[in-house]
């Protein structure tokens, strides 16, 4: 290095591959995204599930938890993946049985511990994608994804326009950040996720 000369530039930011880019189509037009309960200068990661209304041009988070280490029947504490989109008084279900989040734990730096108002009732296993139930018997999603979410988008006040994918091969499900529950991808068949 010559002297006088310092270089202070930061290396390129890597991004993983969370599916086969060449594969990707997206949704013709932008999209508006219902932010409300967002942070405004928050961002929301790529890949998320969205269910869009395709007439309206309007989109929003189909919100999913990861569970990450197995519960049995009665515990009322679910350990899931970071995810700032859980909110206290929303019901989870599991496709057959449900449970209202009473309080969410945030301080471990790798997962979020979740109270439920009531055990599930069943056992819920490790890699189990929880999903936002539209009714207390956890039976079915409050929103079903039909999209994901192209690309990182920084919250702003006002209109938030995004674009979405409607297919993508070779998805890698560990890479997501949030999963895609069981009726997502019964809805999603132009998505192929390796499992």
């Amino acid at each position: 290095m010559a002297a006088g000369f310092v270089y202070n530039l930061k290396p390129k930011e890597v991004q993983e591959e969370r599916y086969d880019v060449s594969t990707g189509i997206r949704r013709r037009g932008n999209y508006i995204l219902n932010v409300a309960g967002l942070e405004i200068g928050s961002y929301v990661p790529s890949f998320l599930p969205i269910a869009a209304d395709l007439k309206a041009k309007t989109a929003k988070i189909a919100v999913r938890a990861l569970v990450v280490e197995t519960a049995d029947t009665t515990a009322t504490k679910i350990k899931v993946a970071k995810n700032p989109y859980i909110k206290e008084g929303m019901t989870l279900g599991t496709g057959k049985n449900g449970a209202v989040v009473q309080s969410i734990d945030r301080t471990n730096a790798d997962y979020d511990e979740v109270t439920l108002a009531e055990a599930f009732g069943a056992k819920v296993s490790a890699g189990y994608a929880l999903f936002e139930a539209s009714a207390a018997g956890g039976t079915t999603p409050k929103v079903v994804a039909n999209s994901a979410l192209y690309e990182n988008h920084k919250v702003t006040e006002g209109i938030n326009s995004v674009a979405l994918l409607m297919r993508a091969f070779e998805i890698e499900p560990e890479k997501l950040v949030m999963p895609f529950c069981v009726a997502d991808k019964a809805n999603l068949p132009h998505f192929q996720f390796n499992e």
